[in-house]
């Protein structure tokens, strides 16, 4: 139970904090801005990323200027768009026999037709011993979160590559989407070397299969919390040499940025990202990022980062495509792609529909004469004494 009368006073200091460090990152966002006009040889100031090695993740732009605006142009009339999206019941290790479930939302759109929507989802159940055992934890002896999150966004990609085959027409273009990353950061948490390689592998074999058929897939990241290209700015200021300004960037994420940089409906250049497991994928695939001006309700506009292996930024017009698709799909979703959120409905498990999940695997137990064991926590959790 919550105290609400002592938790009070601790929302005033909250507040009191918050418009402090407001104050504190309009003061770095000029000095960020007056930084990014400054740059001029982008192949210098690289040259001096190298040379200086920061510990910060820095973007490396893909252009020759670093202030590139892009208007992005109109959606073709007819367009094939396919998105997917992912949720989990995680192991519970109050629970056995262990299991857990996957669960990817699909939808297709064939955008100025009249043919259908098609909209799904498939579940998929894991509890075989042998495919448990293979990714167990060797520190916690269970299947991790990490494990669990890598596992389903590699069946959201597998998924997202099979129905953009079956939802392709010829001489349509087709755009493939995913929500959050294409970077599989979890995977450097799993602290067991050869399974992170084996999931990086299966991750990047999938993009290839999207190459060679010439799909163009992406993913979108509302409200982006990187600072990539910020940091590349902190290089330029100097904040890397033994006298560095008493001012530092650091703390100040891309999107506020951008947020004074481009217009709706803009974007800007391309940036390489500058994550570390960036190494371990086959050249083509290394992801590039775009940032895009979001038209939302009541005229706001968001930052959105937006994306791609560095393939689709190689074949011309692709970028534009996306972006255009993207644009348009927020426009109908109130600020967040459509697409996605409909792929979103499909995909997510609510509270009612886990518990009816376990109280499946009881009742197709009991009908086998078996039976699922609990601990005593979990018996509490669900049958309060008080």
């Amino acid at each position: 139970m919550l105290d609400f009368v002592r938790l009070q006073q601790q929302l005033r200091g909250f507040a009191a904090y918050q418009q402090q460090q407001r104050d504190l990152l309009q003061e770095k966002l000029q000095a960020a801005l007056e930084a990014w006009r400054q740059v001029g040889d982008v192949e210098a100031l690289l040259e001096e990323v190298d040379r200086a090695r920061p510990s910060w993740l820095v973007a490396r732009p893909l252009g020759e200027r670093l202030q590139e605006q892009v208007r992005v142009p109109s959606r073709p009339a007819q367009v094939t768009v396919v998105a997917a999206d992912g949720s989990q019941i995680f192991p519970d290790r109050h629970v056995e026999p262990p299991c857990f479930l996957l669960n990817v939302g699909r939808v297709a759109f064939q955008l100025g037709t009249h043919e259908p929507v098609r909209l799904e989802s498939i579940p998929r159940f894991c509890f075989r011993q042998e495919e448990v055992h293979e990714l167990l934890d060797d520190r916690l002896e269970s299947v991790s979160v990490e494990i669990v999150s890598a596992l389903r966004d590699e069946f959201e990609l597998e998924a997202l590559l099979e129905l953009a085959r079956e939802a392709r027409r010829a001489g349509r273009p087709l755009v493939a989407l995913l929500d959050g990353t294409l970077i599989r950061w979890m995977i450097r948490r799993l602290h067991q070397r050869e399974l992170e390689e084996q999931f990086i592998r299966r991750y990047v074999a999938l993009l290839e299969e999207f190459r060679r058929e010439r799909i163009p897939v992406a993913s979108y990241i509302s409200m982006p919390g990187g600072a990539e290209v910020v940091n590349l700015l902190r290089v330029a200021r100097g904040e890397c040499t033994p006298d560095p300004p008493s001012l530092s960037l650091d703390g100040l994420a891309d999107r506020l940025l951008f947020r004074r940089l481009l217009r709706s409906g803009e974007r800007s250049g391309l940036f390489l990202s500058g994550s570390h497991i960036q190494r371990a994928y086959a050249e083509p695939h290394r992801i590039v990022c775009t940032y895009l001006a979001v038209p939302g309700p009541y005229g706001q506009t968001e930052i959105a980062r937006v994306e791609f292996p560095h393939w689709v930024a190689e074949e011309d017009g692709w970028v534009n495509l996306v972006c255009a698709v993207l644009l348009k799909e927020c426009e109908k979703g109130n600020g967040y792609p459509m697409v996605l959120a409909e792929a979103h409905e499909q995909a997510v498990i609510r509270a009612p529909e886990r518990e009816a999940f376990y109280e499946l695997i009881g009742r197709q137990l009991w009908r086998s004469g078996l039976s699922v064991g609990q601990s005593r926590k979990q018996t509490s959790k669900r049958r309060p004494v008080l």
